[in-house]
């Protein structure tokens, strides 16, 4: 993010909220593009949920997979049930 239009020393706001409402819809569309390839890797129907602030995906009624964004922009999927990145 850079400010526009200021100048040295002036108070530059950023909106804290909508830059997290904005990362959590970059990792839900990852999230249902991958989806369907991942319901076939494990057997099982996976659905896209919060949990906190964190997004998920849940098969069997539990939490089986979590997601983050990394500083680079890549979206990081963990197993919850291996404990390792895919």
């Amino acid at each position: 993010m850079r400010p526009s239009g200021t100048e040295p020393g002036d108070f530059v706001e950023f909106d804290y909220d909508l830059v997290e409402a904005e990362r959590r819809q970059r990792i839900r569309e990852v999230l249902h593009r991958v989806r369907p390839e991942m319901e076939q890797e494990i057997g099982s129907a996976l659905e896209v949920s919060n949990d906190g602030n964190d997004l998920v995906l849940i098969a069997d009624g539990e939490i089986r997979f979590r997601a983050a964004l990394a500083p680079d922009g890549r979206v990081i999927v963990t197993d919850m049930r291996s404990g390792g990145h895919l």
